[in-house]
């Protein structure tokens, strides 16, 4: 019988052979680097989980760079994809510190909010809003002058609602406008058509029952 010891050795043979996997600090990450991750996470975990993990990820999260592009859709909550932050659309807003260029609001928007995002937000290039709660504060777009592309997905806006983003907007050269007021999608096209001169070329077409334009700048 071999020695007892010799038999402790027997029972994992293996044993000798494991190699320990070195175990990653990522709080040893460059910052830039970790931004960089941060910014692929959604703005709701990002204020609720993210920068609580440490002084330096709640840095790098107050970063504006963080919030130059925004999504934000309660759905995401619903689903619990993400956790939910009161107050995130002006919190998000307010981080970006002038920066934000492209914002998504999905089901979250009012006139009151789109006012205070055009206040705060001179630098926007994009913006999609989807649903609306109230009514189509068109006079927000005074303060948006450098926006390019434009989508608005069911909400009821007039002819005079376009008059006043082809005035206010000149560089828009996307619009995409899912309508569901009073006017037909016609007479939306018409009031584009009349109301954005800055174009050398507009294209109006229904996909999927929904208006998009295109405006072309040479």
């Amino acid at each position: 019988m071999p020695p007892k010891s010799n038999r402790r050795k027997s029972k994992n043979p293996k044993q000798q052979w494991r190699v320990k996997q070195p175990t990653r600090n990522w709080l040893e990450l460059p910052s830039d680097l970790m931004l960089n991750i941060l910014q692929r996470v959604c703005a709701h975990d990002i204020l609720e989980n993210a920068q609580k993990v440490c002084t330096a990820w709640h840095e790098i999260c107050k970063d504006p760079v963080m919030w130059r592009v925004v999504y934000i859709d309660p759905m995401l909550i619903r689903n619990n994809i993400c956790s939910y932050h009161p107050h995130l659309s002006k919190l998000s807003v307010d981080r970006s510190q002038g920066q934000l260029v492209d914002l998504t609001l999905v089901n979250e928007c009012n006139a009151k909010l789109l006012q205070y995002v055009a206040d705060r937000s001179s630098q926007l290039r994009r913006l999609e809003l989807v649903f609306l709660h109230d009514k189509f504060a068109s006079e927000a777009f005074k303060k948006l002058s450098l926006l390019e592309e434009l989508s608005l997905e069911t909400i009821h806006i007039l002819e005079e609602d376009i008059e006043a983003i082809g005035c206010y907007c000149s560089l828009l050269k996307t619009l995409k406008v899912n309508q569901k007021g009073i006017y037909t999608e016609k007479e939306i096209a018409f009031a584009i058509g009349k109301n954005l001169p800055h174009t050398n070329q507009t294209i109006y077409n229904e996909v999927a029952g929904a208006a998009v334009a295109s405006l072309q700048q040479f």
